[in-house]
C-alpha cells in the first residue's frame, strides 16, 4: 500500500532505517550507527585496559615445545613486551572511540564519511598483528612461554573494533541509499506545494 506522500510504504522500514525487500528477508539486518559505534567503542576499551593492565605472556626458560607451560615462573603486559605493536593499537582503539565521543556535537564537527572505514581497516590490521605475535610467533620465545588472559581479551577487543566498523559502514551506506530514495519524493512535494500556492 503507497504511504501516498513518496510511493515508499513506511513499514518497508526496519527499526534500523534499512528498507525491507520481501525477496531478502533473510539477510541480516545492519546494526544502528550508535549500537555499532558502541561495539567499537566497546572493544576499544577493552583493548586499551588489556594493553596497559594485563598480562599477555608467561615469562621463563623454555623447557622444550612439548611442556612449555613448566618453566613459567613471571609474567609481563604487552606494554612492555609488545614494544612496536602497542601503538597501532592505540591509534586504533582511539579512532574507534571518535565516532562515539564527538556524536554530541556532531551536528557541528562532522567527521568524514570514511571514518568507519578506517575504524574497520586499523582493527582489521590490529586483529591480524597481535594474532601473529600472540598467537604464531611470541615475542622472544627464548623467555616468552606461554599466553595470558591479557592475550585473549586484547584480541577480543580488536575483533570488536572490527566488527562495529563494519557494522557502522553498513548502517551508513543504508541510511544514504533511503536518504537518496526519499530525496524526489521531497521535491515531488514542494512542487505539489508550489503549484497549490500558485493556484490558490
Amino acid at each position: 500500500m503507497d504511504s501516498g506522500s513518496g510511493g515508499i510504504d513506511p513499514r518497508s522500514f526496519d527499526p534500523a532505517g534499512a528498507v525491507r525487500d520481501p525477496a531478502h528477508d533473510q539477510e541480516p539486518r545492519p546494526l544502528r550507527p550508535l549500537q555499532a559505534e558502541l561495539i567499537a567503542a566497546a572493544g576499544a576499551g577493552l583493548l586499551v585496559v588489556a594493553l596497559l593492565f594485563l598480562k599477555w605472556f608467561g615469562l621463563g626458560d623454555s623447557v622444550g615445545s612439548f611442556a612449555p607451560r613448566a618453566a613459567t615462573t613471571g609474567s609481563e603486559g604487552a606494554w612492555h613486551t609488545l614494544t612496536l605493536l602497542r601503538w597501532p593499537a592505540l591509534l586504533a582503539a582511539g579512532v574507534a572511540l571518535l565516532p562515539l565521543l564527538v556524536r554530541p556535537v556532531q551536528r557541528w564537527i562532522g567527521l568524514p564519511r570514511q571514518t568507519h572505514t578506517v575504524v574497520a581497516f586499523l582493527g582489521s590490521v590490529t586483529v591480524l598483528l597481535l594474532s601473529y605475535r600472540v598467537l604464531i610467533d611470541l615475542p622472544d620465545p627464548s623467555h616468552v612461554v606461554d599466553q595470558k588472559a591479557g592475550a585473549i581479551v586484547g584480541l577480543l577487543g580488536a575483533l570488536l573494533i572490527v566488527v562495529g566498523g563494519v557494522e557502522s559502514s553498513r548502517a551508513q551506506a543504508v541510511h544514504s541509499r533511503v536518504a537518496r530514495r526519499r530525496r524526489p519524493s521531497r521535491r515531488t512535494r514542494r512542487l505539489a506545494a508550489e503549484i497549490a500556492r500558485i493556484n490558490a
